[in-house]
């Protein structure tokens, strides 16, 4: 299945159909990268006290946002990717730094 989100030309913005499962991972390049805090929608997707490598959700009608702090192992020299994941396909959605762990994305159901 390819990836469900696609980019907006001239915009860091995403879009969607809604409803669609969409998985976020991480890819490590220095250090590793974990996920501490997501928050799609008003949802919480992180459990309390655990860092992940990956979070699910389904995409919500209208603009809603994919708030992320990540962690880095090899702190603020980590370096990574931010990726939507399907089962035949990958794309990049933001680079990871270590000094810069917070992370927006604005994303539109249609």
């Amino acid at each position: 299945m390819p990836c469900k989100l696609q980019p907006i030309p001239d915009s860091p913005d995403f879009e969607g159909p809604v409803g669609a499962e969409v998985r976020i991972v991480t890819k490590n390049h220095i250090g590793e990268v974990l996920i501490l805090k997501a928050d799609y929608a008003g949802q919480q997707l992180v459990p309390p006290n655990q860092a992940i490598t990956e979070v699910s959700f389904k995409v919500k009608k209208d603009r809603n946002s994919l708030k992320l702090v990540c962690v880095f192992s090899a702190s603020i020299n980590g370096v990574g990717e931010l990726r939507e994941s399907a089962k035949a396909d990958s794309q990049l959605l933001r680079p990871l730094t270590g000094d810069e762990p917070f992370q927006l994305i604005r994303i539109i159901g249609k």
